[in-house]
């Protein structure tokens, strides 16, 4: 997390879990309030070899923590979780908008080739409040 002229702050930057899940829970209570949508895409890096035993992993995250940084608007926050996973929250965007970035995203990473190196990455996308009612809903279901 970066401060900007102003006191803003910028979240170009993956957040950790405590964070991310802080900011999502405002997120989604704004969203409830106002009847909006969000998005949350979830990222898991998963070896697809046993051989490797995690040494790479880091790595890995790095890269994808790049890519996504790179793919996502400056309001979109990405997070840490648990477990070799990270998680985008895209606020006001519907089913057909995170559909759309996930879609992008799985294009970029044919590029990245992390199979080559042992790695698959597993990418899952759900909306409030279509797939959950509140946070604990949608953080069950990525």
């Amino acid at each position: 997390m970066e401060r900007l002229k102003g006191g803003r702050v910028s979240f170009g930057r993956v957040l950790d879990r405590e964070l991310f899940l802080f900011l999502l829970d405002l997120e989604v209570k704004r969203a409830r309030r106002y009847q909006n949508f969000l998005s949350l895409m979830f990222l898991k890096i998963a070896p697809s070899s046993k051989e490797d035993g995690g040494g790479g992993v880091p790595a890995c995250y790095q890269t994808l923590s790049d890519l996504l940084t790179e793919e996502v608007r400056e309001s979109d926050i990405i997070g840490n979780l648990e477990n070799n996973r990270l998680a985008v929250l895209f606020p006001y965007a519907d089913v057909k908008a995170g559909n759309h970035v996930k879609s992008r995203v799985e294009d970029v990473l044919k590029y990245c080739d992390f199979e080559s190196k042992g790695f698959e990455i597993m990418i899952d996308q759900i909306c409030f409040p279509i797939n959950g009612a509140d946070t604990m809903d949608l953080m069950k279901r990525g």
